[in-house]
C-alpha cells in the first residue's frame, strides 16, 4: 500500500490522497458504488481500465468496514478506490456498503468534493425493475439537486427521472449534496434488482460520455457481461443482503402526494 501525502478523518472515514492531483475544470466526481445490479460498480471499472486511469487516493474505515485488504496484482489497496485523469475523478467501492455506514460516508464523500472544489458529482445507478428480463435495452433517466446539475442532465436527451424513491448510498449522498449546495448529477439505468448488470452499466457509461466530454468504448463491456457476472457474483451477493436492509423495494413504490 502507498504511503499517502495526506489524509483526513470523517467520522469513522479516512480519506487518502497518494499523490497531489489536480482535475482541470468543470470537473466531475464520479461514483461507483454496490447498488442494483452493481451499475455503478461496474461502469465505474470499465471507465477506469478503458481510459487507463491513475490511482490517486482511497477511503477506509476501522469503524464501518471489516478487517479487510484488497490485492490487486500483488498490492495491497484500500476497499474505496480513487481514480484520476483529466477532468474527472473515480470512486470505485470493492466491498458492499453495510446500512450503517451511509450517512457518515455520504458526508465524507460531499465534504471532500467541496474541499476539492469538484464542480460534480455524479452518481452512476441501477434503478431495479420486475420485468427487466424483458426490455432489450435498458432505459436511462436522469434526476438533479440543483439548476447547473439539471442542465447537465438535459445534454443526455433522456427522460427526467420524475416521480418515485431512491434507496440506498445514493439517495443519502443526493441529499447530503442538496444540503450543502453540491451539485449532484444522478444517472439511472433500468436493471436487474439482484443480479449483476453489465448491459445497464454500459448505457449509464454512454449517458456519462456526454457529461465528461470522453469517448467510453463499451464493446468489451458488453462482450465480458458474462464473466463481470461471475467476477462480482460474491459482491452481489453482499450487497443483496445490504439492500434488504435498506428496504430497497421502496423503489417499486409511487410516492403518495403529487405537487
Amino acid at each position: 500500500m502507498k504511503r499517502p501525502v495526506y489524509q483526513e478523518h470523517y467520522d469513522g472515514f479516512t480519506i487518502v490522497e497518494y499523490e497531489d492531483y489536480e482535475l482541470e475544470k468543470p470537473s466531475y466526481l464520479v461514483l461507483g458504488l454496490p447498488d442494483a445490479g452493481l451499475v455503478g460498480p461496474i461502469a465505474a471499472s470499465h471507465m477506469v481500465r478503458t481510459l487507463e486511469m491513475r490511482e490517486v487516493g482511497g477511503i477506509d474505515s476501522d469503524r464501518y468496514f471489516p478487517p479487510v485488504v484488497v490485492v490487486h496484482q500483488g498490492v495491497p489497496r484500500l476497499p474505496l478506490r480513487m481514480f484520476a485523469l483529466g477532468n474527472t475523478l473515480v470512486l470505485v467501492s470493492e466491498t458492499a456498503m453495510a446500512p450503517a455506514a451511509i450517512y457518515p460516508l455520504s458526508y465524507a464523500i460531499v465534504e471532500y468534493a467541496k474541499k476539492r472544489g469538484i464542480d460534480y458529482i455524479v452518481s452512476l445507478l441501477g434503478m431495479g425493475v420486475p420485468n427487466r428480463l424483458e426490455l432489450e435495452k435498458p432505459r436511462v433517466y436522469w434526476l438533479a439537486n440543483t439548476d447547473p446539475a439539471s442542465r447537465l442532465g438535459e445534454k443526455l436527451e433522456v427522460q427526467r427521472f420524475e416521480e418515485g424513491f431512491l434507496v440506498g448510498p445514493y439517495a443519502a449522498i443526493l441529499k447530503e449534496a442538496s444540503r450543502r449546495r453540491v451539485n449532484n448529477l444522478v444517472i439511472l439505468a433500468e436493471a436487474f434488482l439482484d443480479f449483476p448488470d453489465p448491459e445497464a452499466a454500459a448505457q449509464v457509461l454512454q449517458g456519462l460520455s456526454k457529461i465528461v466530454g470522453v469517448e467510453i468504448n463499451v464493446k468489451a463491456l458488453l462482450d465480458e457481461a458474462e464473466l463481470i457476472r461471475i467476477k462480482t457474483r460474491e459482491l452481489m451477493k453482499n450487497t443483496r443482503r445490504a439492500l434488504a436492509q435498506m428496504q430497497k423495494g421502496y423503489e417499486q413504490q409511487v410516492p403518495l402526494l403529487y405537487t
